[in-house]
């Protein structure tokens, strides 16, 4: 049902006028599919007004009513597409009846149809009931799933079946309907067909970065941080999803490979719905004995749940503690349907957190220019400083000491074990987590270890050019050896730049 009111005609005026982009010359440069996708990312992030008002709605006469067909054919209108190759409507269902009178749609695969969309066609969604009531256009079809940009929308609940979130949903207390990017995947039962405009060109919209942070674009610089470090990652080639959410899961992953976390107690329980054989088992127990996770009755993380901001605050706060640095509150936004099923917070808050924690791992070191000896022998290791104490690199302290066995974390065995085994200097790096390369030769990372020799030792030290380091003092007082570092002989160098 369309919706229709009054509004003053000078708002409607001025709002058309900010929501209407100049026809450029791109308009020469870029094919008909092409400018009409390129009008829609244009709107990425535009929200209604009260009673769902938008210009889209005043050019069609409907300045309250249900947009997202209004959306589309505005969009066709700003790309200067003729009404014969792409037909212009209100309703999704005459939008259908439109395409389908000129042999121009084809069935969705849940249908039993076999066309694989294209950029610029038009996809139509259908409830159980069988009514046809949404629309978007086809962003481009990527590893089996449909992106799309659709007005009149919010960000798709992906952590939850679909039927499970339409049930829970309560519109009266939603936030408003914005332009935003969704994705589903070609057989999603909820996909009716796709209207196949003829246009007269349709060679795709070449798209660069990611295409769908809209509102977001005060934290662009920290996402495409995080994920140039290897941090967090896209949902596609093209897209972030900034007001998704995040799975539990994976939220440990990507902090715990942060700082260099790897590795667990034998003592450690799984949880029930963790299993060795889970991607991110790794990480929930790396996690779970270091004591970053709050035990529960049932023994449940519910891994694939989208972390709420609350728990995400109080992962990171144990973190920190853990790590022996400051406690710090991060904004955590509750995401557009959080008030449904369970409470999420958005990937674009999330990569802000992480973005300012990567700003503060980073430890500056210096290089040792004093004298290292063993047992009143000269050693000529490349050993470097931190807050005035020595540290060695590792692999040639386990050259020397084979017995020396190294775990990760709280004292669980490192992903990484073979690396750090007795060996080569060549051979015996130990493997960089995913995020630290930006660090190398300059900067290092604070790496929690448990040294074991006759006994055990939790250490800080320090990973920095993909080599860990360990104290002089604890390395001797564990090995019960005359490990010393003299007093410098001059001033440290720079580390190299």
């Amino acid at each position: 049902m369309l919706d229709v009111r009054k509004a003053l005609p000078s708002a409607l005026l001025a709002l058309a006028l900010l929501l209407a982009p100049a026809r450029a010359a791109e308009a020469g440069e870029l094919s008909q599919s092409g400018r009409v996708v390129a009008q829609a990312l244009k709107q990425m992030g535009f929200t209604e007004g009260e009673d769902e008002f938008t210009p889209f709605g005043v050019r069609y006469g409907y300045p309250h009513g249900y947009w997202c067909d209004m959306f589309v054919s505005w969009c066709a209108d700003e790309a200067g597409v003729s009404e014969e190759a792409f037909p212009r409507s209100v309703n999704c269902a005459r939008h259908c009846r439109a395409f389908t009178a000129l042999g121009r749609y084809r069935s969705s695969a849940a249908r039993g149809g076999t066309y694989t969309p294209l950029q610029g066609d038009l996809v139509l969604f259908y409830n159980s009931s069988g009514r046809i009531h949404h629309v978007g256009l086809v962003l481009y079809v990527e590893d089996g799933t449909l992106f799309t940009v659709e007005g009149n929308a919010l960000t798709a609940r992906l952590d939850y079946p679909a039927e499970e979130v339409s049930e829970a949903r309560i519109p009266e207390i939603e936030p408003g309907d914005y332009v935003t990017v969704n994705q589903y995947r070609l057989d999603d039962p909820r996909l009716h067909g796709y209207a196949v405009p003829a246009y007269a060109s349709r060679e795709p919209l070449e798209l660069t970065g990611f295409v769908d942070l809209g509102r977001y674009q005060g934290a662009k610089e920290a996402i495409e941080e995080v994920v140039a470090a290897g941090i967090m990652k896209g949902t596609s080639s093209h897209t972030f999803s900034p007001r998704a959410g995040m799975s539990r899961g994976e939220f440990l992953k990507t902090v715990t490979d942060l700082y260099g976390f790897a590795g667990w107690e034998e003592k450690t329980a799984p949880f029930y719905d963790v299993p060795p054989d889970h991607p991110y088992y790794n990480a929930v127990m790396t996690a779970r004995s270091a004591g970053l996770l709050p035990e529960t009755e049932e023994n449940c993380f519910y891994p694939d749940r989208w972390i709420s901001g609350e728990d995400a605050q109080a992962v990171l706060s144990a973190l920190l503690l853990y790590m022996g640095l400051e406690d710090r509150t991060f904004s955590f936004t509750p995401g557009d349907l959080s008030q449904i099923l369970t409470p999420y917070t958005t990937r674009g808050d999330i990569a802000v957190a992480l973005c300012s924690l990567r700003e503060a791992a980073p430890l500056t070191t210096e290089l040792f220019t004093g004298l290292l000896t063993l047992g009143g022998n000269p050693l000529d290791w490349p050993a470097r400083t931190l807050d005035g104490t020595c540290y060695v690199p590792l692999p040639l302290l386990q050259e020397s000491f084979p017995e020396l066995k190294v775990y990760g974390a709280s004292g669980g065995r490192t992903e990484h074990d073979a690396e750090m085994s007795p060996g080569s200097r060549e051979g015996r790096e130990a493997a960089v987590p995913s995020g630290y390369e930006q660090f190398s030769d300059a900067k290092a990372l604070r790496q929690i270890l448990t040294l074991e020799s006759g006994g055990q030792l939790r250490t800080k030290g320090f990973l920095w050019n993909g080599t860990l380091y360990v104290s002089v003092e604890d390395a001797a007082r564990l090995l019960h050896v005359e490990l010393a570092a003299s007093a410098e002989r001059g001033a440290p160098e720079s580390p190299p730049a």
